[in-house]
């Protein structure tokens, strides 16, 4: 008889909060015929800003031995989006839903970080390293109808796309990936908007992301059978260069 598969037991291995005010932006682009997105979601610099720019934010990752090293840093947060044309809300009581919404996230250091512990090489990593970044498709944007709060989320497990990146972690090629993000103090409050796409608003953003299995520090010591691989692969390289020179001598 064939087992079932396992379910996916996601870890959440980095999180981010807001320092300051509103750190994004949600940009209806109106009803034109001619436009080719029914909205624009940004980062910005400030709680003021009308353009997308990089913002600073809290990064830590957790439940792994980076946590040490990397808890509550000073990052550069840039994320990029847009809203499909033709991407109306689903109303389903007090809760609307957005659908439609693919994009680009990046975080990086903004001073030098050095990665140290009992399991880790000690690894320095200059300013503008990649934290974490990544790519997403078919997101999912819930906020409460005339409200002020929301989530987001992007999952490998409900048919969405999401990618990440990591000068820090290294992720198995078959992981199932999860972004989850929390929008606080959204203004104006939320309503559907002229092309049927949420209206234009500004809100503070913080969250998190998961994986199955737990990614692995980029700097983790080899398992002492990766250990025994390189000893004998370096014995087959002294091998061959020895052989080399008596060949070369005779």
């Amino acid at each position: 008889s064939a087992a079932a598969p396992a379910a996916a037991v996601l870890t959440t291995f980095s999180t981010f909060s807001a320092i300051g005010g509103a750190n994004l932006r949600f940009v209806n682009s109106g009803t034109s015929a001619s436009r080719t997105r029914d909205a624009v979601v940004y980062s910005t610099s400030s709680a003021t800003a009308t353009a997308p720019g990089a913002v600073a934010v809290n990064f830590s990752f957790i439940n792994s031995a980076l946590a040490a090293s990397v808890s509550n840093v000073s990052a550069s947060y840039i994320l990029n989006a847009f809203v499909a044309k033709n991407s109306p809300v689903v109303t389903s009581g007090n809760t609307i839903i957005q659908n439609g919404i693919s994009g680009t996230f990046s975080f990086t250091t903004t001073a030098p970080i050095t990665v140290s512990g009992p399991s880790l090489v000690t690894t320095f990593y200059a300013t503008g390293s990649n934290l974490l970044s990544g790519n997403f498709s078919q997101t999912v944007l819930v906020v409460n109808r005339n409200g002020s709060s929301g989530s987001e989320f992007t999952s490998g497990i409900n048919g969405t796309n999401i990618s990440f990146t990591s000068d820090f972690l290294t992720f198995d090629a078959l992981s199932l990936l999860d972004q989850a993000t929390a929008l606080t103090a959204i203004t104006p409050r939320s309503f559907a908007g002229a092309n049927g796409a949420l209206r234009t608003f500004r809100a503070v953003t913080g969250g998190q992301f998961s994986a199955d299995p737990n990614p692995t520090p980029s700097a983790a010591v080899p398992e002492p059978a990766t250990w025994a691989l390189l000893v004998v692969g370096f014995g087959f390289v002294g091998i061959s260069l020895r052989r080399r020179k008596s060949a070369i001598a005779a």
